[in-house]
């Protein structure tokens, strides 16, 4: 595949001439900055230490560790070595036992030689498990656990050669919203490339600045920080944590330090704007020129409310770029331009659909043009190509699709079903109108009722406006085998207001969608199934329904 002709250490070291600076923010927000050349040298000086270490080019090394300077010096210092990082999620995921089987896991399908972490004698105990556990048998021999302090005070000496664009740059596991998680082999020609285009097509220039709270373990937080500072953009970075316990912090970050780029999936500007509206504070937005909104669905009414709370601030109401794009394609494939209004079309509005998928019953947010030198198609089941404005499966080639999924080190990546004649298969629904992708839902995640396809968001965006049902916690889903399907909904308030709650939420579908619901369930908060990045997993929410895992409060049918 075609990619940008540098990596990641070379363009850093170009912009390191023209300015750009690394700020990262702490817990209590204060800053620590590193200007590029000071980034440049410290990852030079890390990949000596990472070598002497044994740590060579090509090794697949995971990261376990909160956003820090630490942290990043020990990624910069990784790909300077020419090695590829492997972002694992910080946080604790369940008791012991499961924490060690999602890190051995990962380790073994990366077959990774080592691991850096902030917390190396705790990560070497939970792999060696208990007696009883036996070892983590998935961990391959001689596999280190390295304290990422040690690595990222890096040492001196003759730094290693400056790997070329070609080297592999990341292993990005998928959100696994339908499925197993994979892991994408992204090459640094192409974390730079698809960066770079992005900003020629958004208006993004070296000297501005960047900010974001996105987990580096998520291919946007990643990707953008990695690609806008190799650019020659000033990026400050805030920990993801801060952001989850006080959304308002995001929003007051961008305004702080001026910034003209940010970055977030949608239902971080609906959490923004709700806290804006709840505790309003003194915000200058004006300078904020591209707001990227990507990484799952754009809805209309969370764009609407963006730009009606934010826009008090001052946030410019062609600021807000919706874009389209997934783990397979490096980062972005399409984006809506920032030199208008986002555009929606009406559910009576634009085309029709077609080719046996009906148009959503809801309004679309167009995510914008493909990028220069992508190619996208909408293709119906057996490969034909369809006109504009049928309904079909959205198909990507160009220099940001990867080659498939990695299958370890040596083996060529896996295609059987993700690449067709170069292509990708993207498993997303949508169509082309007037140049511009709309994308309606996944393909695994359709219902069938009635005899009719149907789209989960459909039913999950009515259910947000129900009183009493957390906005963005609903999940839809068929049942095997029946025509029947489910509404699960997590609910706020106490056992009355929640019985109360499923019997509104089932009157409204009822009333409001193609087809109502064979049952609407009605859950505790924050307990609906979800992929590490935020993402809903419907087809878990099916097995546990099934299994009676829910943690049901109230029901109606």
């Amino acid at each position: 595949m075609g990619m940008a002709e540098t990596s990641i250490p070379q363009a850093l070291a170009r912009a390191a001439g023209h300015g750009g600076s690394l700020t990262v923010l702490d817990a209590a927000m204060r800053p620590a900055r590193l200007s590029l050349r000071e980034l440049d040298e410290r990852a030079a000086a890390v990949a000596t230490g990472l070598r002497r270490a044994g740590v060579a080019p090509g090794d697949r090394v995971c990261v376990l560790a909160p956003t820090s300077p630490r942290m990043l010096l020990a990624l910069f210092g990784l790909w300077r070595l020419g090695a590829v990082a492997v972002m694992l999620p910080h946080e604790r995921r369940g008791d012991a036992g499961e924490a060690r089987a999602f890190l051995a896991h990962r380790v073994a399908v990366a077959g990774a030689t080592a691991l850096l972490t902030d917390r190396a004698p705790e990560v070497r105990a939970l792999l060696a498990g208990s007696p009883a556990d036996g070892p983590a048998s998935e961990v391959p021999d001689g596999f280190r656990v390295l304290d990422l302090d040690e690595a990222a005070a890096g040492v001196t000496g003759p730094p290693p050669p400056v790997p070329e664009a070609d080297r592999l740059g990341m292993l990005q596991f998928t959100s696994g919203t339908t499925g197993t998680s994979k892991a994408v082999p992204v090459r640094q020609g192409q974390l730079v490339g698809n960066v770079l285009t992005c900003m020629e097509v958004l208006g993004m220039r070296p000297g501005h600045t960047y900010v974001s709270w996105l987990p580096f373990y998520h291919d946007m937080g990643i990707v953008s920080v990695a690609g806008l500072l190799a650019q020659g953009v000033h990026a400050v970075v805030l920990p993801t944590e801060n952001f989850l316990r006080r959304p308002s912090c995001w929003m007051e970050t961008v305004s702080t330090w001026r910034a003209e780029i940010t970055a977030a999936p949608d239902s971080a500007y609906r959490l923004a704007a709700k806290a804006q509206q709840l505790r309003p504070a003194a915000l200058d937005l004006s300078r904020l020129r591209v707001a990227i909104n990507g990484a799952e669905a754009v809805t209309a009414d969370i764009v609407d409310e963006t730009l009606r709370v934010l826009g008090t601030s001052g946030m410019p109401a062609a600021s807000l770029c919706p874009t389209y794009g997934m783990a397979e394609t490096t980062l972005v494939v399409s984006a809506a331009g920032a030199d208008r209004p986002v555009r929606v079309l009406g559910p009576e509005e634009g085309p029709a659909g077609g080719d046996g998928y009906p148009r959503p019953a809801r309004p679309l947010v167009s995510c914008g043009r493909p990028l220069p030198g992508t190619g996208v198609s909408v293709r119906s089941a057996d490969g034909r190509e369809l006109p504009e404005g049928h309904i079909g499966e959205v198909q990507v080639c160009g220099p940001g699709v990867t080659d498939g999924y990695w299958r370890g080190p040596g083996a060529p990546p896996d295609t059987a079903g993700v690449l067709a004649d170069g292509r990708l298969r993207t498993g997303d629904l949508g169509f082309l109108y007037e140049g511009e992708l709309y994308v309606c839902g996944r393909i695994k995640d359709m219902i069938i009722a009635g005899g009719r396809n149907l789209y989960p968001e459909d039913y999950e965006i009515a259910a947000d406006g129900v009183p009493g049902v957390r906005p963005g916690q609903v999940i839809a889903f068929s049942l095997p085998d029946t025509e029947r399907m489910v509404v699960v909904a997590e609910g706020m308030g106490g056992e009355e207001s929640l019985r109360r709650t499923a019997r509104e939420l089932f009157d409204r579908l009822r009333t409001t969608v193609q087809h109502a619901p064979a049952e609407v369930v009605v859950v505790r908060a924050a307990t609906l199934p979800k992929t590490s990045s935020g993402k809903k997993r419907r087809g878990a929410c099916r097995e546990l329904y099934l299994s009676g895992g829910l943690q049901v409060v109230s029901g109606a049918r």
